[in-house]
Order: structure tokens, then sequence, then C-alpha cells
């Protein structure tokens, strides 16, 4: 294995980790746990890419003689380790949802508009990283960051209307306890990817 399938195989991590929270966001919106399932599967997939990549990245660095390549294993390995963090906060969104759809617990409207708001900002920060690491452009970096402070006004604001909800008696402090977790996992993913993005010299 070279640099270029290390370059070949983070790409694909970070595919897999949209695969990921798209079915996440389907057993959601579907209350199933099919899709959950599914979800986890995945995750299998990025955390056995995380360590054959770690692997492979230490054999090349130490086997290499160009200070370039070994910036670029060391921001690659970053990358990875990132990916797979990535994974595990989608895990334990999913553990979120599991316990939601087995204790029959149910948002208000406006509480499940807001997520999905939240959400779907989250998504779009994942999807433009992947896309600034096919291309290495230093104005999609800007925007996945821009995009990352949105998300995370997003959990704040709707992190104090969930507990006016709660104080109204509006929902259960489980469910509320669910809401806010699912909120946190959402941002943190949103932070990671600016995260991924800030590893890279354009």
């Amino acid at each position: 294995m070279n640099i270029n399938d290390i370059r070949t195989k983070t790409m694909i991590m970070a595919d897999k980790a949209y695969e990921m929270l798209g079915l996440v966001e389907k057993g959601f919106m579907e209350n199933k746990s099919e899709p959950l399932s599914q979800a986890m599967r995945v995750e299998d997939d990025i955390n056995d890419l995380e360590k054959s990549l770690t692997r492979n990245i230490l054999d090349i660095s130490m086997a290499s003689t160009s200070e370039k390549d070994r910036r670029e294993l060391a921001t690659l390995q970053q990358t990875v380790e990132m990916l797979e963090r990535m994974g595990d906060e989608a895990a334990s969104l999913i553990e979120r949802i599991e316990i939601k759809v087995a204790e029959k617990l149910l948002f208000s409207d406006s509480g499940v508009v807001q997520y999905n708001e939240t959400y779907h900002a989250m998504k779009r920060s994942v999807e433009m990283m992947r896309e600034f690491l096919a291309k290495n452009d230093k104005v999609l970096r800007e925007k996945v960051i821009e995009n990352g402070f949105h998300v995370k006004e997003l959990v704040e604001r709707y992190r104090k209307e969930h507990t006016d909800r709660l104080l109204k008696g509006l929902c259960t402090p489980m469910g509320a306890n669910m809401y806010f977790d699912m909120l946190d996992f959402t941002g943190n993913l949103a932070r990671h990817s600016s995260t991924i993005t800030k590893f890279f010299d354009c």
C-alpha cells in the first residue's frame, strides 16, 4: 500500500461516515430500529478501516525518506482518527434513538422540526468536509468551519428552547435527556468535520 492508497481509503472512510448518518436519520424519522442496525454495521466498517489504515500509515511512514510524505501521512492519520471518532459519535446517537424507540418516547412537533434542522445542517458540514478531502480547497474549508459555527448556534438555541418546554411540562425528563444528548452528539459531528479541514495546508 502507498500514500495514494491511503488517500483513497480515507475518502472511503469519510463516505461511510456520511452513509451512516443517512441511516441514522432514516431510523429517527421512521422510528424504526432496522436502519439503526444497518448504521452500526457501517460503523464496524469504519472501525476496521481505522485499524488497517493506522497500521499501514505507520509502516509507510517508517519506510519513507521524504519529510513531505511523512507530514502528509501524519495529517492522514489525524484525519483517520477523527473519522473514527465521528463514527463513535454517530453510534452514541444511535444508542439514544434506540432508547427513544424502545421506551416509545415522543418529542414535540417543534422539537422534531428543530432537531431535523440541526441534523441537516450537520450533514451539510460532513458533506462539504468530504468534498474538501477530495479537493483540499481553502474556500471549502472556510465553508465547513462557518457551517460548524452555525450548527453550534442551533444546538445552543434549541437546548434552551427544549429546557423551556421541559419546565412547562411539555416533555418528560427522560425524553428531554435523550433530546439534549442527541443535539450534543449532532453538534460534535459538525465540530469534528471542521477539525478535519484544519489538519490540511491548502
